[in-house]
């Protein structure tokens, strides 16, 4: 005589226990699929860092900035003097997880956050092969480290001189106020000079400037010969993070077609502002230099 009432073998594999079988394998249990959940793209140093960890321990502070007008703005939050505070969500990491990793940067902020996301569910899959949504995606975001951290300088460092030291050449990374010291000096020995005799002078050096200049482009660029035009783009904006396509071409040696064919793939043009006319990584292959 058949029953239609579940056996105790058969209760105990609706939760998830027991072999897998044709009648559990692939059932779904929807009953948290409503729930919204986030999508995090971390980067790997950090991920390693937080799956080593222990259980029970803390992994990070959640640091949320309330944003709104700034002082300077009238009630509709139009801007007066000042600007409007931005909200922001950051991790910050406890020091105690860099033990191992000194060079580990403690403090990150959630960058390109949308809620423009495909249908995404996390699942976990029993041993009886059916699989429990625990939610749905509404929004996503990268964890990036904080670019004013000081640990996350000395990797940038570390990595641009691991990526430019071997036997025929050495790069030197120059400190900020290095470069404003010597612009400063320069800016003040040209304005010292006036007259004919130092219009006479500039002309002659700028010939000579000229001259040296052609012969170290040509260097600069034969360092390129072999690598694709890809290649050479991510190489410069691992450099620096803002270049117009005049000054590609002229350190590179690439034709202008080339360069702004990669440019319009990887990297957004910034049509006002300070940075006019400039070209900047995007923020997902920023993310994927970062984490790399």
């Amino acid at each position: 005589m058949s029953s239609n009432e579940p056996s105790k073998g058969n209760r105990a594999t609706a939760k998830g226990e027991g072999k897998a079988t044709k009648h559990t394998y692939g059932v779904l249990e929807r009953g948290q699929v409503k729930d919204e959940a986030w999508l995090l793209r971390i980067p790997p140093k950090l991920a390693k860092v937080w799956q080593d960890a222990p259980e029970g321990t803390v992994l990070g502070d959640l640091i949320f900035t309330k944003g709104g007008p700034s002082k300077g703005s009238n009630g509709n939050g139009a801007k007066r003097n000042g600007s409007a505070v931005k909200p922001t969500f950051a991790i910050t990491v406890p020091e105690e997880l860099s033990e191992n990793q000194p060079d580990l940067p403690l403090r990150y902020n959630f960058e390109a956050m949308t809620k423009k996301v495909p249908t995404l569910h996390p699942f976990t899959r029993r041993p009886d092969g059916s699989i429990k949504l625990h939610g749905t995606v509404t929004r996503s975001a990268n964890l990036q480290m904080e670019r004013t951290d000081e640990r996350y300088r000395r990797l940038r460092q570390n990595r641009l001189i691991q990526s430019n030291v071997n036997s025929s050449r050495f790069v030197r990374p120059v400190e900020t106020n290095e470069l404003s010291v010597r612009k400063s000096h320069s800016a003040a020995l040209t304005k010292s000079m006036t007259g004919f005799g130092n219009a006479v002078q500039q002309f002659g050096k700028s010939m000579i400037e000229a001259s040296e200049g052609s012969m170290g482009d040509n260097s600069r660029k034969r360092k390129y010969e072999g690598q694709t035009t890809r290649s050479v783009i991510f190489e410069l904006f691992s450099q620096q993070p803002l270049w117009t396509v005049k000054e590609m071409r002229s350190v590179s040696g690439r034709l202008e077609k080339e360069i702004r064919e990669v440019l319009s793939e990887v990297a957004e043009f910034h049509r006002s502002g300070e940075n006019k006319n400039k070209w900047e990584l995007r923020k997902e292959f920023q993310a994927k230099m970062d984490s790399a």
